[in-house]
């Protein structure tokens, strides 16, 4: 009697691997470099943009006004002062627009009961400007890309089941 053996796959092998690794290893490196690559264009065109502040209370940290728009991100702190023109070096700040005054300064500016004053330059998304629609792109690439994980994850199930379904649903017809 001759066997004939029946090509019934089901479920992904093995040797189906490689390719989904290769492939969702491409992904990633593509993603990644578009996503750099929008940033750094997205710096370029986005304008820098000068600000000023004044009549702030030194006794506490201050948030600059302008923060509050569409990214928003400070670039520098051009002049920080009294409101008698003495410089201020004493604070940090952060790209937020968020500034700390040192305890130093908190003293001072209580005892003269003075204010101080800040012009800055920061960018942000204007509405309706490349800026803002780089920004839309970079975030909905940035969306896509926490799936890769779920996708691996079910790649890696497929492969599993496939292996199994495989061992042990060999059936050997013969004539």
């Amino acid at each position: 009697m001759r066997s004939i053996q029946l090509k019934n796959k089901k479920g992904m092998t093995i040797g189906d691997m490689y390719p989904a690794v290769l492939t969702i290893v491409l992904v990633g490196i593509v993603l990644g470099v578009g996503l750099y690559v929008l940033s750094t264009f997205h710096d370029n065109v986005t304008p820098d943009r000068s600000g000023s502040q004044t009549l702030i209370n030194c006794s506490t940290a201050t948030t600059l006004t302008d923060s509050s728009l569409a990214q928003f991100a400070l670039s520098t702190i051009d002049t920080a002062a009294y409101t008698n023109g003495t410089a201020i070096t004493n604070y940090t700040v952060t790209s937020a627009g968020v500034i700390t005054w040192g305890a130093d300064l908190d003293a001072q500016c209580t005892a003269a009961n003075s204010t101080t004053a800040v012009t800055y330059t920061y960018t942000y998304d204007e509405a309706n400007t490349a800026a803002e629609a780089v920004t839309t792109t970079v975030s909905g690439l940035a969306d896509f890309a926490t799936w890769i994980a779920i996708i691996v994850v079910v790649i890696a199930a497929a492969i599993v089941l496939g292996i199994v379904l495989t061992s042990f649903g060999r059936r050997r017809n013969s004539i």
